[in-house]
This record gives C-alpha cells, sequence and structure tokens, in this order.
C-alpha cells in the first residue's frame, strides 16, 4: 500500500514484472472537486508482458470507506507486449458523503483484475491510497490551483451585510450607495473596492497564522459567515472574503498567491486574464501599472488603526515587484474560472450571519477619491472622434 506522501501515479507488478495495473488518481478529493466534475482517476492502463494473450478480462473498482461506486470494465483481450489504455474513466462519487465530513480522511481504492469465467482468481490487484478532504479544506495550488475560485462564495448570507455596510460608507461620502459594478466605469469600480474595505474594517477582525506552506499543502478555510461569526481570519480567509465581496458587486476578481501568504485583487474594467490560473507576475505588473487591474494587501485590514484602502494598494504592489520576484507562486483570475465553469461551494447550513456593524466614523479609513484613471472605451467618444494624443493612448493601453 502507498505511503501517504506517495505520488498520484501508482503501479503494482508481478515479481517478474510481466503483469501490471496502473493508475492515476487524483491524492486529494473533497466536495468542491465532486462539485465541479473533478475527475477523480486520471488514468487506468493493463500491461502484458507475459507470452501469452489475456482474455475475457474483468477489471473491477472499488473504494473503502465507499466514497465511490464500484464499477467494472470488461476488456475482451490484452495481446503480449501490448498496452491497453482504458477510456472511459468516469467515476460516480458521493457527494452526501464529501458533504458530511469534518475532518480529513484516508480512503483505499482497490483494482482488482480477473478473468470473466474465473471471477474468484485475482490476476493482479493494486490500492492507491486517497484523501478525503472536509467541504471547508482547500487543497492547495499544487492541485489545480484555479479550484480556490470554488471557495469564493459570493451568495453566502455574510457578503449581503457587508455589501449594505459598504453601501452607507458611500452615501456617507456623498456618493451613490448602488453596487453597480463597472457601470460608471473605473473610479467607480474603485470606489466600490475602497467601500467594501471600510466595510471590512467596522468587522474589527483579528489576523490569525495560516499554517506552515498552506499555499501548497492546502487548508480549512473560513467562509464568509464564519468570519463575521468567529471575528478571526488568515490571509487565505480574507482574500477569498474580499474576492467574494467583490464578485457579488459584479467585479471581477483576482487571488494572489505568493509563498506562504494570499492576498486579492480585482480589474478596474469588465475584463479577465486569458486562462484561469496566471503564473507570470509580470503580466501582473503591466496590468497594474496601466492602471487596469489593482492590487491589495487584504491583512492591513486587521490593523489597529485600520489602513487605507489606498495604503493597502501600495503594501500590494511592493510584494509583486522585481525584488521579490521569487515570492511570486502564482494568481488565480475568477471571473475566468467562472467561465471554465468552476462553480462556488454550495454553502452548508450555517446560521443566519450578523449584520456587518457600521464603520464607525473616528476609526473608520476616511474614504477616498479614486485616482485619475483610464477611462473605459465603452464609456467614451468613438476613436475617430479622439484627439490624436487620446488615441495614441487608448492604442497604448490596448
Amino acid at each position: 500500500m502507498p505511503s501517504e506522501g506517495e505520488a498520484t501515479d501508482a503501479s503494482a507488478q508481478e515479481k517478474e514484472g510481466r503483469l501490471e495495473l496502473q493508475a492515476a488518481l487524483v491524492p486529494r478529493l473533497n466536495l468542491a472537486d465532486f462539485q465541479n466534475a473533478v475527475p477523480a482517476l486520471r488514468e487506468l492502463a493493463v500491461s502484458n508482458s507475459t507470452d501469452a494473450a489475456l482474455h475475457d478480462l474483468d477489471l473491477t473498482v472499488s473504494s473503502a470507506p465507499a466514497f465511490l461506486k464500484p464499477r467494472t470494465w470488461h476488456l475482451d483481450a490484452v495481446g503480449v507486449g501490448q498496452t491497453v489504455h482504458l477510456k472511459d474513466l468516469d467515476l460516480q462519487l458521493d457527494g452526501a458523503l464529501l458533504s458530511r465530513l469534518t475532518e480529513s480522511e484516508k480512503s483505499t481504492v482497490g483494482f482488482r483484475l480477473t478473468r470473466r469465467k474465473q471471477p474468484e482468481v485475482e490476476l493482479r490487484t493494486l490500492e492507491v491510497v486517497v484523501e478525503l478532504l472536509p467541504r471547508n479544506h482547500w487543497a492547495g495550488i499544487g492541485q489545480m490551483p484555479e479550484m480556490a475560485a470554488a471557495f469564493v462564495q459570493p451568495n453566502d448570507p455574510a457578503v449581503e451585510h457587508i455589501l449594505k455596510a459598504a453601501a452607507s460608507v458611500l452615501h456617507r461620502a456623498g456618493k451613490s450607495g448602488a453596487i453597480d459594478g463597472y457601470k460608471h466605469g473605473a473610479k467607480r469600480a474603485w470606489e466600490l473596492a475602497s467601500a467594501v474595505w471600510g466595510a471590512v474594517v467596522a468587522m474589527r477582525l483579528v489576523y490569525s497564522l495560516p499554517p506552515a506552506s498552506f499555499e501548497h499543502t492546502g487548508q480549512k478555510v473560513r467562509g464568509p459567515s464564519q468570519v463575521a461569526e468567529s471575528g478571526l481570519a488568515t490571509c487565505m480567509d480574507l482574500a477569498l472574503l474580499f474576492a467574494a465581496c467583490l464578485e457579488q458587486a459584479h467585479l471581477n476578481p483576482l487571488i494572489v498567491f505568493l509563498k506562504g501568504h494570499a492576498f486579492v485583487g480585482l480589474w478596474l474594467r469588465p475584463e479577465e486574464f486569458s486562462t484561469s490560473v496566471v503564473d507570470d507576475v509580470t503580466a501582473l505588473r503591466k496590468r497594474v501599472k496601466l492602471k487596469e487591474l489593482i492590487l491589495f494587501e487584504s491583512t492591513l485590514v486587521t490593523h489597529r488603526p485600520a489602513a487605507s484602502f489606498s495604503q493597502a494598494c501600495e503594501n500590494a504592489i511592493k510584494q509583486i515587484a522585481e525584488e521579490h520576484q521569487d515570492a511570486f507562486e502564482l494568481a488565480v483570475d475568477v471571473r475566468r474560472a467562472r467561465m471554465t465553469r468552476i462553480k462556488p461551494l454550495a454553502s452548508a447550513e450555517v446560521p443566519v450571519a450578523k449584520p456587518a456593524a457600521e464603520v464607525p466614523e473616528d476609526t473608520a479609513p476616511a474614504f477616498e477619491e479614486a485616482p485619475e484613471l483610464p477611462e473605459d472605451d465603452s464609456l467614451v467618444v468613438p476613436s475617430a472622434q479622439l484627439d490624436p494624443k487620446d488615441r495614441l493612448a487608448r492604442w497604448q493601453r490596448k
């Protein structure tokens, strides 16, 4: 049986090395994987190096505890020196079991190769260990990093309360309290993000250190309601909280992962990267320099006195600068992930979230006017009517 830290590819061979089963399964599995139809079995093959062809074979898979429905593949023949790769690898998972888990649990997946007429005689067996994770356990960027978007939960009850508090922040600053996304351009998007910052400041959250190397090994994450209830949050919890609020405000967020750290950002116009996972930090730097994208250090929301939104933005920019090149891991574009059908994790039965507190005037960071930002092309006059200098500036941004 493979050890706990063994790689995903596993094989069992006879001592003579003449008959082999090969199977590649995901090493860790949770409810988010099930809801987004992530394949548990990625490769399955039978190799025959004996001096005789094998006919009328059955290959059966089962698990204990039973998180998948047993299945049997029928093979007519595996010739001498032939390797047969099975194509239909769909396994039916037990979503109810994955939903009930509150702690990690090991499950052994067993493969059994027999002759159809002699099912009691095992020609070859293989066992692979899969770790079943609780519903709130994110598996880390080492396994499908884009699945981080599944833990961005814009429909959590706490998000509505935070956005209502953000509308109050806008009203007090003499702005419209409408949560209207990109409808009125980049400056409005910046103001909405700043108002969400003020609303989260009012929650007076306390920072909690994440587990070591959480970005690769994963961790249990707190949803927005749990953060609101407990008042505690790691950097990953805060990144997910802000991303959920921004997405529900009809903005396009992204999550940036560094070594041992995570923070958040958003597009200032209705755009997204061409892929869900961005592993080139220069792509972020260019968009930030063009003022099409902002990043902000979400953990500064827990500081006392609270940092301003612009200070959080400046801090995040420093963390992706060239002198910190080696710290960057990747970024996950939530909007692009949604376009690839990665859905938010379904909410568990949770108590109704407490309304977010109003931001006290004496402790809240002052609402900041948005800096000068490029206008959204869809909100301005056509290029033919622009001054040549303005047309050049638009072309450079594109």
